[in-house]
Formats: C-alpha cells, structure tokens, sequence
C-alpha cells in the first residue's frame, strides 16, 4: 500500500458512478464506442476525485475494463478505483414499488478476476431464468431484461462471502476485511426515518443493521449516525452517508463528478472523506462516521492556511532529514526513548518564537538559568547554533506566525499551584469578557491606590506626631505660661514704679515700650527671613552684587500623577494623556521656579525694608532712647518686660502650631479612613460585577474570590512583642488583630507611637503601621469543571486529567487567534481513565479549529484522538538503522496505513506500516486500535 505523508486529509470521494458498458441504462455515447472507456478515463484523471467506485449491476465487466485502460492509460496516477457490484433486494419500501438497491465495494488489494467470477458464480439471484422458472446465479445473467429482473437475498449474499472468503469472513469486522455493504437511502431505497407501514419500517431496521453505511444526502446524516434510530429499542451503530453522481453518461459524468449539483431532480452533494485514500481509508469511516465523512460543497475543516504548519526543513545538520511534512489537524509523533521526538517539537517552536520558547522551557523544567534551555537533554540552544529547522506555513514560504509550545509536564505544573491559577485564568477569562477586565484593573487600580493613600497618610501622621511632639518640647523649654504672664506683670509694676522715680512721662515710658517692641519685632522677623533665604537656597541663588536671581539647574521637580492611569485607557489616549502629563510639568516647573525667584525677590527687598524701618524708628526717636538708655534700671526692667512679651508670644505660637498640626493629624486618619472605604468599596464592585452573569469557557466555570493569606498576617505580625498583651496583640502569640486596626486607625496608631502596643527590636512603628493597614484581600480566581474545582483559596478537587484539561483550556485561550498547538507527552502525570475520558475527547474537538502537533506515547491519545497523521521518529542504532546512517529519521502517514512486513527494507522505519509501527511502539497500542475499532459498534 503507498503511504500519503501528510496523512488523512480531505478527499473527494465518489463511490457510486457507472462507466460505459454499465449492464443497465447506458447512456454513454461516443463516435466511436471503443473510445468511450478512454473518454471516461481522461475525465475521471482530469477530475479532483481521489477514490472513485466504478459501478455496475450484477457485473464486475466494467470495473475490469476502466481498471485495465486506466491503469495503461495513468500507471502512475494515485486515484483509487473500487469495485462496486449494485444489487436489488427483492423487496420494496417506496410508493413506487421499487426494489432497495444494496452495493458492495470490495477490497482492491484482494480482488482480482478470478474473486469476481467466484463471487458471481457464488451469488444466486431470487429472480427467474426462462419458462422453467429456476434460480441462476448471477454470472448466469446474460440479457438487459435478466439484469432488469434479477434480485438478490441478504440471504444469499452471506452465502456468496461464505463460499468465496470462508465461514469466519460473514462476522460484520471480518466481512468488512473484504468488503463493505452500502444501501441506498434516497428514493430507490430504504426511507431514513419513515413513519410508513410498521412492516416495512421493520423491514427497514433489518436493512439498516445488516448494511455498513448509506448513500444519501446531507440531511440524512444525523439519522444514520443515531444509534437510537430503530423502530424497536434496539440500539444500532452509527454508520457513514456517503453520496456519489451515480453518473450513467458523460453528460452526468462532466456535471457531476466531484462538484455539488443543486438542479431540481439532480441534487448531488461532494463527498468529502478524511482518510489515506485506500480501501484502509474506506474502513476507517466506519470506525469515525461523524469526523470522517462531510457532505458539503466546500472543504471542510478549512483552517487559515498562515496559521498551518505546512513543513519545515533542516540545514546545516546531518542529525535530521531536509523535510518533514505535517497535516492540518493532528499530528502524532511518535516512538521509543530519545528517539528525536521532543527535540523535532523544540526545534519547531525555537523556529517560530526564540525567545518564547526557551522562556518557556525555562519555567516549565524550572531551569534556573534560561542559557541551559535547549532542544534535548544535555543539548543547549547554543550547542546547536550552526543548525537551522525553518518553519514554511501552509500560506507559501517563511511568513511570520506564533505556535503555542508546552513541553513536558507543564500543564500538571500549570496546576498544581493554587496562587498561580488567577495568573492563567486572567488572559482567558478577560478575552471572554473584556467588560470583566474592565471592572478588574479598575479594582486593582483602585485597591493599590487606596493602599498608597494609606501607606502615605501613615507616614504623614508620623512625622506630625514627631512635629506635636517638637512643638510642646519646646513651649515647655519656653516656660510655664501662667509663671510668664505673672513675671511680666511684676516687670510691669516696677516699670511703673521706677518711671515715677525717673520724673518719666507715662507717655514717654509707652512710647518707649512700642519703639523697643517694634525694634524687638523687626529683629525678630530679620532672623526669619535670613532663615527663609537659607531655606531657598537649594533652588535659587541671589546674586547681591547684580541683585537678580539665578535658578539652580534642575533642582526643582515635578511628578504629575493622574487617575485615570496608562494600564486604564486605550493606548492611544494614554499616549496624549502622557503628553498633557509632560507639557503640564514643564509648565508647572516653571510656574515654580517663578514663584521661587518671586519668593527670594520679596524676602531680600523686605529684609532691607525692616533694617531701613529699624534705623528710622533710631533715628526719629534718638532722644527718648537715650533718656531712657540712660536710665539703666528702667533700661534692664523694660528689657526684661519685653522678653516675656516675647516669650508669651513664642508661646502663643507654638500653641497654634499645635492646634494646626492636631488638626491636620485629624485630616490625616480621615483621609488614612476614607482610603480604606475605598479599597472595601471597590472591592465589593469587583465581585458583583463578576457575579452578575454566569462566567462560563468551554465547559469550565469561574468564580471569584477574595481573602486575606494567613501567611500575610502571620509575616506582618512579626515585628510585634509577644510579652506585651494589647487591644492588638489579644493573646501571647496570637496574629496582630488587623480588623480592629483598621476600624479605628487613629487609636491604633496611637497605641503604636505610645508603646502601647510594643514592637520587637528593629522594627519601626511608621512601617509596621502602614504594613497592618494595607493587609488586603487578595483577589483569586477560580474553575469549576463537571463540580470539581481548583483555584481560588481551597485545595483543587480536580483529577489530574481534569487539572491538564484546565490548564490546557486556559492556554489555548490566552489566544483569541487559533495558532498550531505544540504539545509534548500531554499523558505525563496522568492515569490511562483521564487520558481517555478527559483528554482525547478534548484533542479531537480541538483540532477541528486548530493544528495539533502532539508527541506522545500513549495509544489511548495517538489513536483514540484519531490522528490524521502519524510521525514515527528512529535514533539510529546498530539494531535500529536510518537512512544514510542519520542520527534521527522520521516516517509518517495515516492511522490506517498498514502493511505486512518488509523484511528486506535496510531500515527500521521501512519495516512496517504505520500502523505497525503504533502497535510497536505505543502503549497498548493493539488494545487501542481494538477499542477505536469498535468505538461505534453497539455495547452489550
């Protein structure tokens, strides 16, 4: 048998069309009528058809003659004829009365003249020969009127295959090695579900089970495939509808073969069947009825040929071949140990993603340098940098594209870590609904920034505790404010006393007074601008000689922060709002510096202005200074007075300066306590929103949940005393009690700075307050599949096979685009009941909307999953060769490729089929084909 590459692929298929010779309404016409077979045989070459059943009634005459001129006419063309024996049972089951048309197509690798002639001979019609009105046999029949009359029994077709084949070739499996009973279910046939007489539907049912599929239409195909379809209970195995231009001259030929014909009383569907195009090819769809056969106009399955891997080639290498082709769907490499099958896989994906591809290799075999990633075991991409594997697309040439690579083990390692399950939900879950990542990077954005509010109002609090703190410190440096105000009325009495001594003027003393507080006061402010000026200094510099200001060079700054931020809008406004953010620096930093050039300008011109006033009130008022100068009691008394004025002054001050940063402490923990709300507020907004529709993706369902990590408050609570018990600490070695800190920050706080509650050594209370306050909920998401969960906070309650099938659901849709899926040995780590149940009936709903390359060794998903290809890769070995003596060698074909053993072949590759390989190779890869083979047959 000639093996197809690629493997099986979408064919035309055309089981049903009569050539020139056909015993009955021959219709072909032609100048010359010995020409009329090669006519036939030029348009059936010329036709897109891969396997065509050549059909005639009751005789194989004209399958032998189009079988002979094809073959001398195309010997080297890869079209398959079949032949086709069209029979009548001799019952009806239509209006009309017309007898059921039954086929059978025979294996072409054991068909030859003397099976037809002895099948013929074997076959004994129901119909009448002459006046005598015996029975003949079908080889027997001579005249148009014996083909028009003949019928046979299904009776008398098992006698037929027990006499040619034997007595164990009437079982269905074994009759079906050589050769396959198709019914017609259109007009001239058996009726797909009738609702007619109860006779002839059981009539029907007998029909149905005896046959191993259906020429029909399109609209027929669900009933056959019904395993319910039965008018008793009996349950019956799905079975293909195939349907064929039942051509009977080269007018049907030309408008029907291999297209669609919707005309009124010609209606015709393509068959397309995806098998290697053999008799195999043929068995196989009844094995898979549904996903191997389509009637349609167009090819099914058709997948956007930039995102199929068509081939890829090797240079620079002797290790691997120059090409390896790979089909559309699934592609299965496999075979034994270090046999090239990951490494061909890595060498895919390396080609397609370099970077990606190691970054993956790197987390999934936890590599801990990315340098060390390679295709193979002890092999690193470096070691083999003189090589080249080149990716060509099933669009033509090396075009860019993306595969989606998982080696080895990563999708159980996907799993197994519950904090990471929100990581690889996300993507999936927010392409599904944009909406819901909306709601959660505004959440997130909200959450942090609340949590940076609170961080920063902790710290401000701090520092104007330190400032409160400061400020009583030095009022009581200043003095008790009561002994202050006495002092400075004691003063006052001996100002008075001594002024009536010194013959002064009460006048004059108050004249005196204001003019000594008044000098007091610009001497006082002089030393606060000179300690403003100072303060200035970093940022601008006064230039006394050429009295202008000089901005120091980019001492000030400025940062604009702005709600919404960049990961919340659009790219392209967040680009504008980045400009206004840098345009409104600019302008700010120089709104600044003029505010700071303004600020040094006035500071400078009103420290002259008070010197200019102190040396006025000097000199206007000489003569009362000097009197009262010379007076040196009343001198020192008013001196003294005026200090405490002025200290009650400081005092006064200071004591505002409290109530001020009091205050602003009060904004503080309002703000610290609004911030909180916030962070609860969008929280909450997070989880309705989620909540208010069904989160579902193929079969999983989501949750969401939030919760905060006891490993959170245990590593927060470190920095607290377990000797001091407190409102916070409730019991010697219990967790900060984080809840009530943050209902009443203000007296946690407090408590902190007091010692209330006491923190170990090293431990700072601004940084241990703002860690207890920003504990928040960590936000997690969750899976439901078939009610087994994984995710969220609880331990996963999903199988392995079910935790593989999420974690390859959620990878498969980070991606809304459907890019080939690389998958090494997807089984790792799974039991034979998951890899069956789980995983397969995943892979072959998959590979409809996207191409699987698949390495494994496990029959279960190479041949349950039904591979369209099988890639059978070979280290060389002494007992194991390659061509040319290669270091790796690849085989492929279909499933269904077999073939008895070659034991000349020079290779190991050469030996067998690919079937044989499988069974070979695969683990239980027999009891696989077995269970595949009678995947559609009816169960005890």
């Amino acid at each position: 048998m000639s093996i197809t590459p690629r493997g099986s692929e979408w064919r035309k298929w055309d089981l049903h069309m009569h050539a020139p010779g056909t015993k009955l309404s021959d219709q072909y016409r032609g100048s010359d009528s010995s020409t009329l077979i090669d006519e036939f045989c030029r348009i059936v070459n010329e036709s897109d058809v891969a396997v065509l059943g050549i059909t005639d009634y009751f005789s194989f005459d004209a399958f032998f003659a189009v079988q002979e001129k094809y073959l001398a006419m195309y010997g080297d063309d890869h079209k398959l004829l079949l032949p086709n024996l069209e029979l009548r049972l001799p019952v009806s089951l239509n209006k009309e009365g017309q007898a059921v048309n039954l086929h059978i197509i025979f294996n072409p690798e054991i068909f030859t003249r003397e099976v037809a002639n002895k099948f013929l001979s074997n076959l004994q019609t129901a119909g009448t020969k002459g006046r005598d009105r015996t029975r003949v046999n079908c080889d027997d029949l001579k005249s148009s009127a014996d083909y028009q009359s003949a019928t046979v029994s299904l009776d008398a077709i098992d006698d037929a295959i027990r006499a040619t084949f034997g007595d164990f070739a009437i079982a269905p499996l074994s009759r079906q090695e050589h050769l396959v009973v198709i019914a017609s279910a259109k007009g001239d046939g058996i009726r797909p579900g009738g609702s007619g007489i109860k006779r002839k539907n059981l009539l029907t049912d007998e029909i149905d089970k005896y046959c191993d599929a259906f020429y029909s239409n399109a609209g027929s195909k669900n009933y056959f495939l019904d395993k319910n379809r039965l008018e008793t209970s009996e349950k019956v195995a799905a079975k293909p509808v195939f349907d064929g231009c039942d051509a009977h001259s080269f007018e049907d030929l030309r408008a029907n073969l291999g297209k669609a014909n919707t005309s009124e009383g010609q209606r015709r569907s393509i068959t397309w069947v995806k098998a290697d195009p053999t008799y195999s090819g043929l068995l196989q769809t009844l094995i898979e009825p549904a996903e191997r056969v389509i009637l349609h106009a167009v090819r099914p399955d058709q997948k956007e040929p930039y995102r199929v891997i068509s081939r890829v080639t090797f240079s620079g290498t002797a290790d691997f071949p120059g090409e390896i082709v790979f089909n559309q769907n699934l592609s299965s490499i496999i075979g034994s140990r270090s046999s090239g099958k990951s490494a061909l896989l890595a060498h895919i994906a390396y080609a397609v993603d370099p970077e990606g591809t190691v970054a993956t290799q790197t987390e999934a075999q936890k590599i801990k340098d990315s340098k060390d990633a390679g295709p193979a075991a002890g092999f690193t991409w470096n070691d083999v940098a003189d090589m080249t594997c080149q990716v060509e697309w099933a669009s033509g040439g090396t075009t860019a594209g993306k595969t989606i690579y998982i080696p080895q083990n990563s999708l159980y390692r996907l799993s197994e870590q519950p904090e990471e399950i929100t990581k690889k939900i996300s993507p999936a879950l927010f392409r599904a609904y944009p909406d819901l990542r909306i709601s959660h990077e505004n959440a997130v954005n909200k959450i942090v920034l609340a949590n940076s509010t609170v961080k920063n109002q902790v710290g401000t609090w701090f520092s104007l505790a330190e400032r409160i703190d400061a400020a009583k410190q030095e009022a009581t440096d200043l003095g008790d404010k009561v002994a202050i105000v006495a002092e400075r009325d004691r003063l006052q009495l001996e100002i008075n006393e001594i002024k009536s001594r010194a013959h002064l003027s009460d006048k004059e003393v108050s004249t005196y007074q204001q003019i000594a507080q008044n000098l007091g006061e610009n001497s006082k402010r002089l030393d606060e601008i000179n300690d403003e000026i100072g303060r200035l200094s970093p940022y601008v510099i006064h230039d006394i000689e050429n009295a202008k200001t000089v901005n120091v060079a980019d001492a000030v700054q400025v940062s604009v922060a702005v709600r919404p931020n960049d990961s919340e809008v659009p790219t392209k406004v967040s680009a504008r709002i980045a400009k206004i953010k840098s345009d409104s620096s600019r302008q700010i930093i120089q709104l600044v510096e003029e505010e700071l050039r303004a600020a040094l300008i006035g500071l400078v011109n009103e420290r002259e202005e008070i010197k200019k006033s102190s040396q006025s009130i000097k000199e206007s008022d000489k003569d009362l200074i000097q009197k009262h100068d010379a007076n040196d009691e009343l001198s020192e008394i008013v001196e003294k007075h005026k200090k405490q004025v002025a200290r009650l002054g400081e005092i006064e001050t200071s004591e505002k300066s409290q109530l001020k940063l009091s205050h602003d402490q009060d904004v503080c923990i309002e703000t610290l306590k609004q911030a909180l709300v916030d962070r609860k507020v969008a929280l909450s907004g997070l989880l309705e929103t989620f909540s208010a529709e069904p989160r579902t993706l193929e079969g999983l369902s989501f949750g969401v949940e939030a919760e905060v990590l006891d490993e959170i408050v245990k590593h927060v609570s470190a920095g607290f005393s377990q000797r001091k018990v407190s409102e916070f600490i409730e019991n010697r070695g219990a967790v900060v009690s984080y809840e009530k800190a943050q209902l009443d920050p203000a007296l946690f706080l407090s408590a902190l700075r007091s010692g209330a509650v006491a923190l170990n050594k090293n431990y700072v209370p601004e940084v241990v307050a703002a860690d207890v306050l920003t504990i928040t909920e960590e936000i997690r998401f969750s899976a439901e599949l078939d009610s087994d969960r994984i995710g969220g906070f609880a331990k996963s309650s999903m199988t392995p096979g079910k935790q593989a099938l999420f974690a390859l659901t959620l990878i498969l849709n980070e991606s809304q685009e459907p890019w080939p899926l690389l998958i090494d040995q997807p089984e790792d780590d799974l039991d034979s009941r998951s890899i069956y149940e789980v995983i397969v009936p995943y892979i072959m709903n998959r590979k409809k909307e996207r191409q699987i390359i698949m390495v494994s060794h496990n029959a279960n998903l190479v041949i349950g999953a039904d591979s369209e290809q099988v890639i059978v890769a070979n280290r060389h070995g002494d007992d194991r060769r390659n061509t040319d003596n290669r270091m790796f060698e690849y085989y492929s074909g279909a499933l269904e490729h077999t073939q008895t053993v070659n034991k000349l072949s020079q290779t190991a590759l050469g030996r067998y089929g690919v079937r044989e390989h499988a069974c070979e190779i695969l683990d239980g890869g027999e009891e696989a084909f077995e269970k595949r083979r009678n995947k559609y047959k009816i169960l005890a």
